[in-house]
C-alpha cells in the first residue's frame, strides 16, 4: 500500500490535518491486517515533504506548558513506529526539518539522488523538540546526530547515505522499482516473523527511558527557545530574505 503526502504546491509541508489523516490511514489499515508494507511517498517530484511552513511556527511571548501534550507531528510518528508491519520512505527531494525527521521514523528510507535531508532547527533559533532528538540519537549515534543538528546542513544524497539517513541511494529513474521490488521482498516473508521483529526492534529501541523530570527539563528548553528573540529574529530574516542576526536571547 501506498501513503502520498498530497501537496506537492506546498513541497508537501506538512499540516496538523495532514498529520491526522497520516493517523488514521495507518490506523484503518492496522484494522485490515492485511497491508504487510506500506511505501510513504511525498506527490510530484520536487519534495519528499519540505517540513512545517516557517510561517506557521508558532512563536509566542511566554512559553507554553504543553506538558502532557503530544505534538501532531509526534502523533504521526508513533503511529508509522506502532504499525505492526514495516513502513518505507521513498525520498525524493527535499526532506527536511519535520519531513526528515518523519522520514527517519521510517523503518526503512531508500532515497533519490535528488534527495536532500537535514534539519535546519538550530538556524531558526529552535532547540528541536526532545522526542525527535531522542529518534534521531537512537537511529544516527550521537556524533552523526550533534552534527546535523548543530550545522542545520542539507546533506545531500551521498553524503545522506554516509551519515545514516537513508539506507540505499538510487537514481531517481528507477526509485519506484527498486522501492517496489523491496517492498514486495518483504512482503513475500512470513508475517509473524516481520510483526514480531519490528516489536522486539521498537521495544528494544525505548531503553533507556527518559525520568519525569527530565522529560520537562527538556520541553522547558524547547518551549523556552518558541519565546524567544532569536526565534522572531529568524522568521524576519526568512522574509526579509537576509541572514538572521542572533543574540543568543
Amino acid at each position: 500500500s501506498t501513503i502520498l503526502i498530497n501537496r506537492p504546491d506546498k513541497k508537501n509541508a506538512l499540516t496538523v490535518t495532514c498529520l491526522g489523516s497520516l493517523c488514521r490511514v495507518l490506523q484503518y489499515l492496522s484494522y485490515r491486517k492485511n497491508v504487510p508494507v506500506v511505501v510513504l511517498r511525498g506527490a510530484g517530484e520536487e519534495s519528499f515533504c519540505a517540513g512545517f511552513d516557517i510561517a506557521s511556527l508558532p512563536v509566542t511571548e511566554q512559553p507554553v506548558d504543553m506538558r502532557g501534550e503530544s505534538p501532531p507531528l509526534e502523533e504521526a510518528l508513533r503511529a508509522i513506529e506502532n504499525y505492526p508491519y514495516p513502513v518505507i520512505a521513498m525520498i525524493r527531494g527535499a526532506a527536511l526539518g519535520g519531513g526528515c525527521e518523519l522520514a527517519l521514523g521510517c523503518d526503512i528510507r531508500i532515497g533519490a539522488r535528488s534527495a536532500v535531508m537535514g534539519v535546519p532547527s538550530a538556524k531558526l533559533g529552535l532547540v528541536y523538540p526532545h522526542q525527535g532528538l531522542r529518534r534521531f540519537y537512537r537511529k544516527l549515534g550521537p556524533s552523526r546526530c550533534a552534527e546535523i543538528l548543530f550545522t542545520g546542513r542539507s546533506y545531500r544524497a551521498d553524503d545522506c547515505l554516509t551519515m545514516g539517513l537513508v539506507n540505499h541511494i538510487v537514481d531517481d529513474g528507477v526509485l519506484e522499482e527498486f522501492t517496489y521490488s523491496m517492498a514486495g521482498e518483504i512482503a513475500a516473508n512470513a508475517p509473524l516473523a516481520i510483526t514480531g521483529t519490528k516489536r522486539a526492534l521498537a521495544v528494544i529501541g525505548t531503553y533507556p527511558r527518559l525520568e519525569k523530570g527530565d522529560e520537562d527539563d527538556l520541553n522547558a528548553l524547547f518551549l523556552k527557545s518558541l519565546a524567544s528573540a532569536d526565534i522572531k529574529e529568524a522568521r524576519a530574516a526568512f522574509f526579509e530574505r537576509r541572514k538572521p542576526r542572533f543574540k543568543g536571547l
